[in-house]
């Protein structure tokens, strides 16, 4: 049981046993601090209840006690002395058990089993102890252990002094110092510290400081220990020298998450590469992976040392930085010369050395011609560094510490939790709440905020910190405002490490005026973006991009797309809103991206269709920011510009709802905008209509009045794709005279996808007026038309309406050959299958005329509960429409009724402009029929009488 940090219960195999917060962690607390002795009951109320006892003190103590055995089962027991722990060892017991073995072996003057037993002991501290417990009865604990726990650590420090020399605790020393100025112990300790490195003045200075302190805010002089460690400094203190000097790692506190590769990576280049840089953005963990490795490879019998540079802002003091880091005994080697690099070469030659330099990017230029011109002089030196940018130095090889891998939010729990970012949350949550697991409740949501935070290890464990005061829920939903929310960390860490912003701070910091613009201009993104897209959004060149790349504040991704960490974004766009420039950079980003919907629209009617969708898709987020900024600025014409060519896009690749969600709106907005522009919106987000979504008189009216705009201005010959506007109309208005005499006006050439579709809709009255051979000749040259083109939804909706001819002929195999062959073109866009708009046809074949009904039928389950994840509502009811056939087939009247009535409730607004609609209800009349249900009969056949679908034969 652990007591010194967050209460923490471990069974025999090492796993946690969760104890609930309040006072039955504190109850613990109080009898895990006399293990094995009895409590008596009146002391247990006291310090449960200091302020006041409850009216039956001794019953509420019985429920805490009763909920208590729930965890720790017989553990807890009742004796006539009160209430004890059994079989249970604590932290506390052990600590007190090294440290007094550690005073013991300081009387023997044993200065090697007094450090070893004093680290021990300090290492089991994981933050304040008994931080569950408060009153009179911690205090005094409390107090006890800490005045313990110093001891111990003087004893340490003593026991390093004379072991490791003074240059080695010297940075501890001070630290301590810097923490508890009137502490005269630790300022002795210094004072004989600094004085033993040759710094007489420092240790002087110590002194009259720490007397004038003592005189102004004690009224009292130095004691006797102080004044003992002044005359010893006046009268000379040789340098201890240690007869072997240590490696003098950081010690981690926290075992090194998610980097296994690059740990088991790190050894062999370093043995074929003497200068190895870790980069990355940071918060990645570079330092914490350098420790880690550095204390693999000393275990392995490698001479390492470790240089921090953060510190240092003075590029001239570097050499004197890692001399001093090498350690006072081999720094001392020579004073043969006055310059501290001469210096420093002569203290590495001939020895084979792992030298870590940490936080290299602020003074990266003169640590990599440091780093240089050490390899070049010592043949045994090899150099790993951290760094937001790489040094640049020939030889070097670059390892890109990335933020950790992240889980679907939806992946299985297993799936989950063995990720690293998870890992990492639930290791530190548990420093926070000992409690803590990721399971089913709460996965998905440590998986929101791990993404939130792009994988950022520091993020993470800085938002895991949080647990102390937030739920998992809690912290999920407010890590949109990250900033605010990781405010705080662990006081200890490096000020650039204690907070979210502080870690981006330090790399804006490091920046020059332009490249400060250029990221804070990237933040207008919204996802990846090409090199031409981040040059004239943010009026930058290629080499400002590639800078920031090296800085690690921007990403590139594979295929040469550039993007900013989610983080890295946010911050980056508060700076550019105090920079006033928001506006102006949002217009630039959607004039960019108005511009390439325009050039790519031509290419969507053409063989080359798929691969200009493949681009579009890679910039899905930025059109529709884009949108959404005009719309909020009120920019109408240029919200108009970059709606209306994306209308295919959005259709063929899935993006229905969100595509006429975006056309309604930029559609209603005032302003003016050219006629070109108000006519073409009427085009986008047209699909509604096919699916019942949209009213179509409203839908006419709209086009009545573009047709308009079009005669007016003489817009045809600009677009010929609003063309398409007076040939919807005539199909509006059931006008096949209309739709025949634009069709004969067409242009093969210029006009020829157009000509395709109408000659789709000619074929519905070719079928009336001269049957299914008259169809099928329209459909047949259509189908010619979109072959020639290579444009693949005219293939598919014409192989569609072809399989239905054959369908009506008997030949179920053709009639299956062509849908195979229309789905395997659509398959080219890129949606999903439940996403298909003519995969319901062979659905439908597959029911009514398949082998197997019953396998059919759970494919069919399947693909409605995908249609309905994805958000597609007529797929949903086509799927229950074919499922219900397959259960009429099965002889399961009443379960196809059932799956039909359900498919009803998903029906689109506008039934009587709906395809699915004209299915669900043929199949539903046919199954009332046989049931014997006349009065539903003749409500299904009401609908289909009703229906004004254009295809419905």
């Amino acid at each position: 049981m652990e007591l010194l940090g967050p209460l923490r219960v471990t069974g025999d195999d090492g796993a946690e046993t969760p104890v609930p917060a309040g006072r039955q962690r504190a109850l613990l607390a109080l009898l895990a601090l006399e293990p094995g002795r009895h409590v008596g009951a009146d002391a247990l109320i006291a310090a449960l209840w200091p302020e006041e006892a409850p009216a039956n003190a001794p019953g509420a103590l019985h429920t805490q006690l009763s909920r208590l055995r729930r965890v720790l089962g017989d553990r807890v027991v009742h004796g006539p002395g009160g209430y004890r722990l059994t079989r249970v060892d604590t932290d506390v017991e052990e600590f007190e058990r090294l440290a007094a073995r550690a005073e013991t072996a300081s009387r023997e003057d044993s200065p090697a089993a007094v450090r070893d037993l004093a680290e021990r002991a300090l290492a089991l501290w994981r933050g304040p102890a008994l931080a569950d417990l408060d009153g009179p009865a911690a205090d005094a604990a409390l107090v006890r252990l800490t005045v313990r726990r110093e001891a111990v650590a003087a004893l340490r420090i003593e026991a390093r002094l004379r072991l490791d020399g003074a240059e080695a605790v010297l940075a501890e020393l001070a630290a301590r110092h810097a923490a508890d100025p009137l502490g005269e112990p630790d300022a002795a300790r210094y004072m004989r510290a600094l004085a033993a490195t040759g710094r007489r003045a420092d240790a002087l200075a110590v002194y009259d400081r720490v007397r004038a302190r003592l005189a102004e805010e004690l009224g009292v002089d130095p004691s006797p220990v102080l004044a003992e460690a002044h005359l010893d400094v006046l009268r000379g203190i040789e340098p201890v020298v240690p007869a072997a000097a240590p490696n003098r790692l950081p010690q981690p506190l926290t075992a090194c998450i998610g980097r296994e590769d690059e740990l088991a990576e790190l050894p062999a280049l370093l043995e074929r590469h003497r200068l190895v840089t870790l980069t990355g953005p940071g918060g990645t963990g570079k330092t914490r992976l350098a420790v880690e490795a550095a204390h693999r490879l000393a275990a392995a019998g490698h001479a390492v040392r470790m240089v921090e540079l953060a510190p240092v802002a003075d590029p001239g003091k570097l050499p004197e930085v890692v001399l001093d880091a090498l350690g006072h005994g081999e720094s001392v080697l020579a004073r043969r010369s006055d310059d501290p690099e001469t210096r420093l070469v002569e203290a590495l030659w001939g020895r084979d050395l792992v030298l870590v330099a940490d936080n290299c990017e602020h003074l990266v230029e003169a640590a990599a011609g440091l780093t240089a011109r050490l390899l070049a002089r010592v043949p045994a030196l090899r150099v790993i560094a951290t760094s937001r940018e790489a040094l640049g130095v020939p030889g070097e090889t670059v390892v890109g510490v990335g933020p950790l891998p992240l889980p679907h939010r939806d992946a299985p729990l297993d799936e989950v939790r063995a990720h690293a970012a998870v890992r990492l949350f639930e290791e530190r949550a548990r420093q926070s709440d000992s409690g803590f697991a990721v399971d089913a409740a709460n996965a998905a949501a440590v998986v929101d905020v791990c993404t939130a935070l792009d994988g950022l290890p520091l993020a993470i464990e800085l938002a895991a910190a949080r647990l102390r005061a937030l739920s998992v829920d809690d912290l999920a939903a407010r890590i949109g405002d990250r900033f605010a929310l990781l405010a705080r960390g662990p006081r200890a860490a490096e000020p650039r490490q204690r907070t979210l912003r502080a870690v981006v701070d330090w790399s804006w910091d490091l920046l020059d005026p332009r490249e400060r613009a250029v990221l804070a201009r990237m933040s207008v993104f919204n996802g990846p973006a090409d090199l031409d897209a981040c040059c004239a959004v943010c009026s930058a060149d290629a080499d400002d991009i590639a800078g920031l790349v090296e800085k690690s504040l921007v990403q590139r991704l594979p295929g040469g797309r550039y993007r900013l960490l989610e983080t890295v974004r946010e911050y980056a766009a508060a700076r550019l809103s105090e920079a006033g420039e928001t506006a102006e950079r949002y217009e630039r980003h959607a004039e960019h991206y108005a511009a390439l919907a325009a050039a790519a629209e031509p290419h969507l009617m053409r063989a080359e269709q798929v691969e200009w969708l493949e681009r579009l898709a890679l910039d899905h987020g930025n059109f529709t920011a884009a949108i959404r900024r005009m719309i909020a600025a009120g920019n109408a014409p240029l919200a108009h510009r970059a709606v209306s060519p994306l209308a295919w896009y959005w259709w063929m690749r899935g993006h229905r709802i969100e595509g006429q969600e975006l056309a309604d709106r930029v559609r209603a907005m005032p302003g003016e905008v050219e006629p070109l522009q108000r006519a073409a919106i009427v085009l986008a987000g047209t699909w509604g209509l096919w699916s019942g979504r949209l009213d179509p008189a409203e839908v006419g009216a709209r086009f009545a009045a573009a047709q308009a705009l079009c005669e007016e201005h003489g817009l045809y010959d600009a677009d010929p794709l609003l063309r398409m506007i007076p040939i919807i109309r005539a199909l509006l208005a059931d006008d096949e005279a209309a739709l025949r005499e634009i069709l004969a006006g067409l242009d093969p050439e210029r006009d020829a996808w157009v000509r395709g579709i109408a000659l789709l809709f000619a074929s519905e009255y070719s079928e009336r007026s001269g049957g299914p051979d008259a169809a099928q000749a329209d459909l047949a040259e259509a189908n010619r038309v979109f072959a020639r083109l290579g444009e693949r939804f005219g293939l598919i909706v014409t192989l569609q309406g072809l399989a239905a001819g054959r369908m009506a002929d008997g030949d179920y195999p053709g009639a299956r050959a062509l849908l195979t062959r229309a789905l395997a073109a659509e398959s080219e866009f890129g949606a999903d299958l439940a996403d298909s708009v003519i995969a319901e046809s062979l659905w439908r074949l597959d029911a009514r005329h398949g082998d197997d009904p019953a396998a059919v039928l759970v494919r069919m389950r399947e693909i409605a509960a995908r249609a309905e994840k994805v958000g597609n509502a007529e797929n949903v009811v086509a799927a229950r429409t074919s499922a219900a056939i397959c259960l009429r087939r099965l002889g399961r009247l009443e379960e196809a009724l059932d799956e039909l009535l359900l498919g009803e409730a998903d029906l689109p607004r506008f039934l009587d402009f709906a395809e699915v609609a004209v299915h669900l209800y043929r199949e539903l009349a046919q199954v009332a029929r046989e049931s014997g249900d006349p009065d539903l009969e003749a409500r299904a056949a009401a609908m289909l009488t009703g229906s004004n679908w254009p295809f419905s034969s």
